[in-house]
Parts: C-alpha cells; structure tokens; sequence
C-alpha cells in the first residue's frame, strides 16, 4: 500500500517538474532580428568560444552588440558570436515555490506515514513532521525553479 502510494506521488512529482526552457523558433542567422530586440531586454549571448554572457540590450550595430551586465557595458564582437536567445516573460516564483510546497508536503507525508506505528507512543510524529519538512523544502526548491522559469526564443544563430 504504501509503495502505491510513494509511486504515485513520485509519478505526479515528475509530471509537475519542468523540462528544459521553451526554445521559440525564429529566423536564425538574421542580424536585423538583434537589432529590433527593445533596450533593456534580456538576451543571453553563447560565444564561439563556449562563454555564455546575459544581459540587457543597450544595442546592436552592424558589427558590435552592447549588453549591460551587472551595470558594466559589454561589447562583443558580431564575429564572436554564436547564438543569441531573447529571454522574455517573468519569473513566476510564487507560483512555483505553490506547487514545490504541496509536492513537498505529499512526499514528506507520504515518507513520514511509512514510518508510522500505532502500537508506540509518539510515532505519530512522523507523518507531521514529515509533511512539514517535505512542504519547507518543496517550497525552497520551488522557489528556484520558478525563478529560472523564463521563456527563451533563438534569435539569432551562426553555424
């Protein structure tokens, strides 16, 4: 009975965990598309190099992209650049830390009543303790998922 119950709350528990970020399509290898990106949205630029630099859009010329990074200006080279994605969206960390805290507390619950005796004194303990740990944690982890939690579309990419 409980080994039911553990597998149902670990198979609802998957469903519920994302998956990698969307990737929107668009036009790859098209230059204009970066400079229609508004000022101050967020991109994240992976160089030819293998460094990945996120930022905000300050501008694109013909040959350079400027992002702000942690209020410093970075300038990279058209050259340099590998692929380009446009992060929009917001993070919906409330949401996120919701659903962690109630996968949480049925996995702890679940967790604290297999451990559960009748015939001693204070096991019933287990299963509240358990829902209470399982939800805290189901919450913290939540939390930083749903701050992650942004839609990505490739804007720009060199082969």
């Amino acid at each position: 009975m409980y080994k039911r119950i553990v597998s149902i709350v670990i198979a609802v528990m998957l469903a519920t965990v994302p998956s990698q970020f969307v990737l929107g399509q668009s036009t790859t290898g098209n230059w204009a598309a970066v400079q229609a990106v508004a000022v101050d949205d967020r991109l994240i630029v992976k160089q030819k190099d293998g460094k990945t630099i996120d930022g905000k859009m300050i501008e694109a010329s013909e040959t350079n992209l400027t992002i702000s990074r942690d209020g410093k200006v970075v300038n990279i080279s058209r050259d340099a650049i590998r692929q380009i994605e446009h992060s929009t969206g917001k993070a919906e960390k409330g949401k996120w830390a919701l659903i962690g805290t109630g996968v949480g507390a049925g996995v702890g619950g679940g967790i604290g009543a297999t451990k559960y005796r009748s015939d001693r004194d204070d096991y019933g303990i287990y299963p509240v303790m358990g829902v209470l740990i399982g939800a805290g944690a189901g919450a913290v982890a939540g939390l930083l998922i749903g701050s992650s939690r942004r839609q990505r579309a490739l804007i720009y990419t060199v082969r």
